[in-house]
């Protein structure tokens, strides 16, 4: 058994000061929370190591992006080590695609407690506390081969009368690339004797080692895009003095990412749309550490009528609306991306789907045209003359072409959804 309890943190794909993507347009007040999300994450790592009190932090691949330089990553990482090397607290860190070893060769030398494993032949490394071996931890690839008899190599004679063994940690150098002409010779009865394998998410199931031990994946710990929704942050792992292993989650990400589907069926007002929105939104769960919720929309129907709600004018006047009614300054901050409703050409009379289409498709065609001309157009067709005297001029300004554009595809689709019924 182990000579005490053991907790390591796991963490991967940290992307310091990488920035987010499709973020789309947002304001001034949520900027600094999106721009700074995966320097947060981290500080919130290192804070969460301190107050779990952990025997190691473990850092699996893609800490930083070496293509594009970044002194705050660099400044975080430093400091963040520093305050862990204060509690004598170890880290131990491997490349992956963006951060390869190359670029952690080239950093001015990081703290004492810091181990980056560069190849998969390095010297395994014990982890003690107060001379109490926890584990021994050793980088890993599909190439690794751990036999009974290198095992004892490792272990060094260190196995107790009663045949208990250290604990063995490998983690996966995900910076070197698997060609596949060489998995049929890797795949040759290599195995490794570990009782945790620890990897990034997504990583490919041909670069790991043949194991019986528990794998451990690990999510970014902030989402980037959004397609990472729901919980991010790292990942608790512990080992009791019988050898049981928990997996404890621990939510730390300052952006959520969430998609959600709404239907427009029987919705007699965008009041009761955005009433039930907001309600999808208080059956979130909330989580820890979460400063904003981007949530991506999508309109849906079961009918050929969109209700109004097929154009990009109709969608950022309920994202508005929404973002005023959920949006708190002073807590939980919110950005709403709504899709307006999709035409489904399924829905209209086979007869009509082609003549739906060609119309669509000549708005589209037209192409944007600038207030000037707009204005003109509206002058030509004499549509002032129906209007009041003294409105003609503000009406044209008050319009904008897109508007036009939408409503025209909005009427044009209910037209033809509506022929023949």
């Amino acid at each position: 058994m182990a000579a005490k309890p053991l907790r390591l943190l796991h963490a991967a794909n940290l992307q310091l000061d990488c920035p987010l993507r499709d973020t789309g347009a947002i304001t001034d007040e949520v900027r600094e929370i999106v721009e700074t999300a995966t320097l947060t994450a981290f500080e919130r790592i290192v804070a969460t190591s301190l107050e779990k009190d952990v025997d190691a932090l473990v850092i699996t691949g893609n800490t930083f992006d070496a293509s594009y330089p970044s002194l705050a990553a660099e400044v975080a990482l430093r400091d963040g080590f520093s305050r862990l090397s204060e509690r004598q607290i170890p880290v131990f860190i491997v490349p992956g695609r963006i951060d390869p070893g190359s670029a952690w060769q080239e950093m001015p030398p990081l703290p004492r407690n810091v181990t980056v494993f560069l190849d998969h032949h390095e010297t395994p490394i014990d982890l003690t506390d107060h001379g109490h071996l926890l584990a021994t931890i050793l980088p890993v690839t599909a190439e690794t081969s751990i036999d009974p008899e290198e095992l004892a190599n490792i272990q060094g004679g260190r196995t107790s009368a009663k045949g208990d063994r250290p604990f063995m940690v490998g983690l996966l150098l995900t910076d070197r690339v698997v060609e596949k002409q060489e998995r049929p010779r890797l795949s040759a009865a290599r195995f490794a004797a570990l009782d945790w394998l620890l990897c990034p998410a997504g990583a490919d199931t041909d670069s790991l080692p043949l194991t019986d031990g528990h794998i451990f994946t690990q999510a970014a710990p902030q989402g980037m895009s959004p397609s990472e929704t729901g919980t991010h942050g790292v990942t608790l792992l512990e080992v009791d003095s019988n050898r049981k292993t928990k997996k404890t989650v621990i939510s730390l990400a300052p952006v959520r990412w969430e998609q959600l589907n709404q239907s427009v069926d029987n919705i007699s007002s965008r009041e009761v749309l955005v009433e039930r929105m907001v309600a999808q939104l208080e059956r979130l769960p909330l989580l820890k550490g979460e400063a904003l919720r981007i949530i991506g929309w999508q309109l849906d129907r079961t009918s050929s009528d969109t209700l109004g709600w097929a154009t990009e004018a109709a969608a950022n006047e309920l994202s508005g609306a929404l973002t005023e009614l959920s949006d708190h300054p002073d807590g939980l901050r919110y950005v709403h991306r709504i899709r307006p409703v999709e035409l489904d050409l399924s829905l209209i009379e086979p007869a009509h789907r082609e003549v739906l289409t060609e119309y669509l498709l000549a708005l589209e065609r037209k192409g944007a045209v600038d207030q000037r001309v707009f204005s003109k157009w509206l002058s030509d067709s004499h549509v002032g003359d129906v209007l009041k005297a003294g409105h003609w001029e503000q009406w044209t300004q008050s319009i904008q072409p897109e508007q036009v554009t939408d409503r025209a595809k909005q009427l044009g689709w209910k037209w033809f959804s509506t022929i023949g019924k």
